[in-house]
């Protein structure tokens, strides 16, 4: 199992277990949240975190699911510039 801290606002890459540290790099507070019907990769949530929000220069951490099956999973972050869904790729 790996460890990954992971700009909110990018896509990265894990391995199911994973621990991923989300940093809030805007100036906004941050959720983190699902795409619609997509399947939800992470232990916590949805949402994260939980209760209130990711304040600007927070972290959140977590873990990939595991068992969690190869493919891409798409989830919403409200912070971003971007409104396009991040993604987190496995493996």
């Amino acid at each position: 199992m790996g460890d990954h801290t992971v700009d909110i606002c990018n896509d990265w890459n894990g391995t199911k277990g994973d621990k991923v540290t989300f940093v809030n790099n805007t100036k906004g507070n941050c959720k983190i949240t699902q795409d619609d019907s997509s399947p939800w990769p992470f232990k916590d949530g949805p949402p994260i975190p939980a209760t209130g929000s990711i304040p600007p220069g927070g972290t959140a951490t977590t873990h990939l699911k595991n068992p969690l099956a190869d493919g891409k999973y798409p989830y919403d972050v409200d912070c971003c510039k971007s409104e396009t869904p991040k993604n987190v790729t496995v493996p």
